[in-house]
């Protein structure tokens, strides 16, 4: 896929200048995305910011360095990137656990994966078209204004929520994305298609309003064009095996929801088309 291809080219650009800064606008024009795309994607295939990767790969070649050169650890520091001896000791203990020094004398030279081998390992992360491995968020009380239909007939849903939405304009719509939010009731689904609003003061009667909880979620990004034939399986069987005790979180009424949400990154049916899934999690009782 396109955004596989860009990332991986993008963590061989920054093995090769790990003593230079690098920096998420420089790569962002780069590779001809937005930061704020860039940094979303980046973040979903590789399961960590920018910022976070690059620290953590000079530290690994910090690692092999001390224990198969005898250049100072100022020498080391400044050959993976870092300004200088403090930044790298406090970067390196963070990652580390233990001082450069306490390091070198362990003697322990790390297995250094390739760029290539990772961008492999970030695909297998992939159960069909979703990532197995979500990310946990926190969001406070959303409102969203849109129209709801059968769970089954959600392409009428949107295409009503875009004519009202034309002909009676929200007057307090977020910036954002769509928000889909499915509400299942025993064998019956509910689905609502629509925007957040600051407020429902002067909403026309002919939206519908859903209230979303204030909740964590477990967010898990999925390719649109590859995965929704395997989504409900991978969420299951993360709620089934994680191993913080995470389980999914009813509506007050007792039923089960769960809230798919289009930012920029949605384009459709395009191959790197990436939609979130957000399921609503406790810990368990």
């Amino acid at each position: 896929m396109k955004n596989f291809s860009r990332i991986g080219e993008a963590l061989k650009y920054i093995d090769a200048h790990l003593d230079e800064p690098v920096t998420l606008e420089a790569l962002a024009e780069k590779y001809y995305l937005s930061p704020f795309y860039f940094h979303k994607v980046f973040s979903s295939i590789v399961g960590k910011p920018l910022a976070a990767y690059i620290r953590d790969r000079r530290v690994l070649y910090a690692c092999k360095l001390l224990c198969t050169t005898e250049k100072t650890i100022l020498d080391i520091a400044l050959d993976c990137g870092f300004q200088s001896h403090q930044s790298f000791a406090r970067a390196f203990r963070r990652v580390q656990g233990v001082s450069p020094g306490a390091y070198r004398a362990r003697g322990d030279q790390p297995d250094i994966i390739s760029a290539d081998d990772l961008i492999v390992k970030f695909t297998n992360r992939l159960q069909g078209g979703i990532f197995v491995v979500p990310s946990i968020i926190k969001r406070g009380r959303i409102t969203v204004a849109g129209t709801c239909g059968g769970g089954n007939r959600t392409g009428e849903v949107w295409s009503a929520f875009e004519k009202l939405s034309r002909e009676k304009p929200l007057p307090n719509a977020l910036p954002g994305g769509g928000y889909e939010i499915r509400v299942y009731e025993g064998e019956k689904c509910t689905v609502y298609a629509g925007c957040a609003v600051s407020s429902v003061k002067d909403i026309d009667a002919a939206y519908s309003i859903f209230e979303l909880p204030a909740s964590r979620y477990a967010s898990f990004d999925v390719y649109a064009a590859m995965g929704y034939e395997s989504e409900n399986s991978a969420m299951d069987q993360w709620l089934e095996t994680n191993g913080e005790g995470y389980v999914q979180r009813p509506l007050k009424d007792g039923a089960f929801y769960c809230v798919e949400y289009y930012d920029e990154r949605f384009d459709g049916g395009e191959a790197g088309s990436i939609v979130e899934i957000w399921v609503p999690i406790e810990k368990k009782p």
